[in-house]
């Protein structure tokens, strides 16, 4: 049985700063069902390429970029995998807006605009575009235990796209990866709101602009179900057995 594999290229937190670069942005890595794919390229191309190359990922064999949404610490990496990747197709909400557009193809990759849940292969696939504001999508795989969803920031109401999330594809969240934008939230918002994440979800590695705040209070009431991850950390699921 393979597995599916994550590698965090960039987050606000580093395993080791002194080595990979910690800024505030997000890109991870990910092979699954032999399917090589980027997911954001955090703010800058040169601390994208440098991360890659100390992590052993070689991003010119990729076959996708999903941008989840157009915020500038998400697309900023993007003129670095144009280079390496050239020609490969990057997926954006609806309604993103010409410039992201234009800013893809001046860099060399295909512009997708994903107007509703979609198929990228098998047991790969994107949510339908969420409003937060800006739109925002997720990245979703099947796993031998469950759904592994991957967040970008989490602008919308995170607790209604998990939920829309478990319905639409009728199975559990194990694994969520990623942002839910609680940095500069009260914190009577940042614990119901992870009360609410928490009971749909085995296990939560946050990333990004979830914030120190949640962060700790996870760790706190939730240890069993935390996952720390940061830049230079790798995380593992079993895949989905497949035929």
């Amino acid at each position: 049985m393979g597995q599916v594999e994550f590698i965090i290229l960039v987050d606000d937190v580093s395993v080791n700063p002194a080595k990979i670069k910690e800024v505030n942005g997000l890109s991870i890595y990910i092979e699954a069902y032999n399917k090589m794919i980027l997911f954001d390229t955090g703010p800058d191309p040169t601390i994208l390429e440098e991360n890659s190359e100390i992590l052993n990922v070689d991003l010119s064999l990729l076959d996708c970029v999903i941008i989840s949404h157009i915020h500038s610490d998400h697309i900023g990496g993007i003129p670095y995998v144009g280079w390496v990747s050239p020609s490969v197709k990057a997926y954006i909400p609806y309604a993103s807006g010409n410039a992201i557009e234009s800013y893809i193809k001046k860099n060399g990759l295909v512009p997708y605009e994903v107007l509703d849940w979609y198929k990228i292969s098998n047991n790969i696939y994107l949510s339908k575009p969420f409003y937060g504001p800006p739109w925002e999508h997720f990245l979703i795989l099947k796993t031998r235990n469950g759904l592994v969803v991957v967040s970008g920031s989490g602008h919308p109401d995170m607790v209604s796209v998990l939920r829309e999330i478990r319905e639409y594809y009728n199975d559990e969240i194990y694994a969520f990866i990623g942002s839910i934008y609680l940095r500069n939230a009260p914190d009577k918002i940042i614990y119901k709101t992870i009360d609410e994440i928490i009971k749909m979800v085995s296990l939560i590695a946050p990333l990004h602009n979830i914030g120190e705040r949640a962060k700790n209070y996870i760790a706190q009431k939730y240890l069993k179900k935390l996952v720390k991850a940061f830049a230079g950390s790798i995380l593992r699921f079993p895949m989905k057995q497949q035929g």
